[in-house]
């Protein structure tokens, strides 16, 4: 997925470089939302349980719109037993940016993905605690060493920290983001600190039905203009994703 910045006469070379890393990271990790969902329908089926836990449903699209209204989207295919098979990311004119390729382990949940991109590919594979949560994910992204670092509390994630780079480098960047709850257990915010361009608030809305609507992103705040919103298209289908459990916002 392309990410727009509508303020880029303001911004160095390197720092845009920075940016279209650290997006591409996020929107990676975004777009894996891999896990698993142990709860069965009538027939025995695994059902889907991604964005607020709706059974029966799995998210067919994504819609990225920028301060300025420049749009990309993201396109999702599954595979038949419902893991994710890969998305392919598309311009406002449909042509194609970037794709991601995910390969599963046999129990259904992610090995790796793989990014391929202009800004350089990336890979990055997983490790899970004994409740086959996430609990760290290493690769790089172009040269850069990547790492993430998962922290669950109650079955739900409450902080990912990702690491790009390596310390003392021109480029090293570290962004935590730390995700609110309402009091049924559905993620409402998420407040992204990065240590190059400063903080960001992420809000949620919910369709009817329970599933996640859009995420609206605010710019940073040492980078105004930076701020976007993405919006979801589900379909009925099984899935082992769950959204929550890989979406950083």
């Amino acid at each position: 997925m392309d990410f727009i910045i509508s303020n880029q006469k303001n911004i160095s070379v390197k720092l845009q470089r920075l940016l279209m890393i650290m997006v591409a990271i996020i929107v990676a990790s975004m777009t894996i939302t891999a896990c698993w969902d142990d709860e069965n329908d009538e027939d025995g089926e695994e059902n889907g349980n991604g964005g607020g836990g709706v059974a029966g449903k799995r998210i067919k699209t994504t819609l990225q719109t920028d301060a300025s209204g420049k749009t990309s989207r993201g396109e999702r295919t599954y595979n038949n037993d419902g893991s994710l098979n890969r998305i392919d990311y598309y311009d406002s004119s449909s042509s194609r940016t970037s794709y991601q390729i995910n390969t599963n382990n046999p129990d259904g949940t992610p090995n790796k993905w793989e990014d391929f991109n202009t800004s350089g590919n990336s890979v990055v594979f997983y490790t899970y605690d004994a409740n086959k949560k996430p609990l760290k994910g290493e690769g790089t992204i172009g040269t850069l060493p990547l790492t993430y670092d998962f922290t669950f509390q109650n079955g739900r994630l409450i902080r990912w920290i990702q690491t790009i780079g390596t310390p003392g480098t021109d480029v090293y960047v570290v962004i935590t983001f730390e995700q609110k709850y309402d009091s049924n257990g559905r993620r409402t915010s998420t407040t992204e600190t990065n240590s190059t361009t400063g903080t960001r608030q992420y809000t949620r809305t919910y369709n009817s039905d329970g599933t996640l609507q859009k995420v609206t992103a605010d710019g940073y705040s040492m980078y105004p203009g930076t701020g976007y919103t993405l919006a979801f298209t589900w379909e009925d289908g099984k899935t082992t994703l769950n959204f929550d459990d890989f979406s950083p916002y």
